[in-house]
């Protein structure tokens, strides 16, 4: 089962799963355990551009950085392409903005976070900077949501003014 991480020994995980009416004859081909991500100490290794701060030619990108999910990962992966492609052509590439996903987590994974007790993270609200507003709970969500996708629309406008080179 994709995602059943667990302590749990084998023998305990298919008597508990077996539990479960329609899986009483299953056969389990594998079963969950605990995995470790490997991770660089981002915030105090890489710059802005997620570049190495002590050898700036070397960019990292996807899990290794520090985001945690394979959304997150693409994510920072192709805000890596986006900036090696920006940095070959000699554009100045603005950062995306902290009030995006993109940006958040961008942010999360080069400065945001304590170096000394730095962990992979996923997107969440928290990471968001907050927003001005009397609403709470799922309103106060749909507020930083909406203002996330006009701020992702300006900054991809950026990108939509650029000449494509043949």
């Amino acid at each position: 089962m994709v995602g059943f991480q667990t302590k749990m020994k084998y023998a305990e995980q298919t008597r508990v799963l077996k539990m479960i009416p329609a899986l009483e004859n299953a056969e389990f081909a594998r079963l969950g355990g605990l995995h470790r991500n490997t991770f660089i100490n981002s915030p105090r290794l890489l710059d802005k551009h997620l570049r190495l701060k002590m050898m700036p030619r070397i960019r990292f990108a996807g899990q290794i950085t520090g985001c945690e999910g394979y959304v997150e990962s693409a994510a920072v992966g192709l805000i890596a392409g986006r900036m090696v492609a920006c940095e070959r052509l000699g554009i100045d590439m603005p950062l995306p903005p902290p009030t995006t996903a993109h940006g958040a987590i961008l942010s999360h994974i080069t400065g945001g976070a304590e170096a000394e007790t730095f962990q992979p993270m996923n997107v969440n609200f928290g990471l968001f900077p907050d927003i001005e507003t009397k609403e709470r709970g799922r309103e106060k969500k749909k507020a930083q949501a909406q203002r996330a996708l006009n701020d992702m629309a300006k900054w991809l406008g950026f990108f939509n003014g650029l000449q494509r080179v043949a």
